[in-house]
């Protein structure tokens, strides 16, 4: 018996890092799960994942920046769920400029594939959660959403939508015992992660510099931040609400000193 025993959850983007520790990780403590990616690539791992687990496993290629198609996955995903318990909005991805140098474009493009579509879904999302008698929506933000660097607009604003999403979700679902909460991860070692490493001249320094400004000398592992989402879903802590949660390694504080200073 896991902790998600007979629970029905979606999750975007889980044909590779977070998402898919989060697919199998929900599955193995016994939910059913529903997930997309933006190509095939990784599916198999996490439907194989999810079957060898005893679960049921729903996927679909969708790119999530057309709203028409993310919002026929998400009802096409209920449908196969019988219902839903949890949402995972965990699709997105890093698009960086400076505030001077980007157009709107680049900021429409941002915010489709970051934050347009976990609204879209929290929407469709709705009436099964409320039929269910309620459920969670887990919303991947960023560290950047607050604790930002020079250069990564317009990431950053549309990780701070996502914060406003949940802080909104919970004050007006709040009544139909629907909550919701934000992921706020630092530096994750994902698959992007390390093409972003791959991008120096010299990738291990490159990472070495990076994992090492954290307190804990490195950076977090996808199962790591799976865990607590996991544990979210579960609603053994049916009052957490609204919140925005850093994990971080303890980064966060550092910065803060800094300003201090």
């Amino acid at each position: 018996m896991g902790i998600l025993n007979n629970k029905r959850i979606i999750v975007t983007g889980a044909t590779m890092g977070i998402g898919q520790a989060v697919a199998i990780r929900a599955a193995r403590e016994g939910a059913d799960v529903a997930f997309c990616g933006l190509t095939e690539q990784g599916a198999d791992e996490t439907m194989r994942a999810i079957r060898a687990a005893g679960q049921r496993a729903f996927f679909q290629v969708v790119d999530l920046r057309d709203l028409d198609a993310a919002r026929r996955f998400g009802r096409q995903a209920i449908d196969f769920l019988g219902g839903l318990d949890g949402l995972v909005n965990n699709a997105g991805a890093n698009t960086w400029h400076g505030v001077l140098t980007s157009t709107f474009e680049d900021l429409d493009n941002c915010f489709r594939v970051n934050f347009y579509h976990a609204w879209a879904l929290s929407q469709e999302a709705y009436p099964a959660l409320k039929a269910a008698g309620g459920g969670v929506i887990v919303n991947l933000s960023s560290i950047n959403a607050e604790r930002t660097l020079p250069g990564v607009f317009p990431y950053n604003v549309a990780k701070a939508m996502l914060v406003g999403l949940t802080k909104s979700i919970a004050l007006e679902w709040g009544r139909d015992n629907i909550r919701s909460v934000a992921i706020q991860p630092g530096l994750v070692l994902t698959n992007l992660a390390v093409e972003y490493f791959n991008k120096f001249p010299d990738p291990e320094a490159a990472r070495y510099r990076s994992e090492g400004i954290y307190p804990l000398k490195r950076g977090g592992r996808p199962e790591e931040i799976a865990a607590t989402i996991v544990h979210i879903l579960s609603g053994e802590n049916g009052f957490l609400n609204g919140a925005a949660i850093l994990i971080d390694g303890g980064i966060g504080s550092l910065y803060e000193t800094r300003l201090d200073d």
